[in-house]
């Protein structure tokens, strides 16, 4: 490959790896506590069918 090819290949590499990091730390800061908090899951304390 000439210099000029490889550049192109080591930016694509690059890029790549940055959206990856970003695409990350974006779902760890926003959408994984958006998630945790619509998790409302019934309780089954309040009923007792031998009651």
């Amino acid at each position: 490959m000439d210099e000029g090819m490889k550049k192109i290949v080591l930016l694509m590499v690059c890029l790549a790896v940055l959206g990856c990091i970003i695409a990350g730390v974006h779902y760890v800061a926003i959408d994984l506590p958006l998630q945790q908090a619509a998790i409302h899951a019934p309780g089954n304390g309040m009923m007792d069918p031998w009651i």
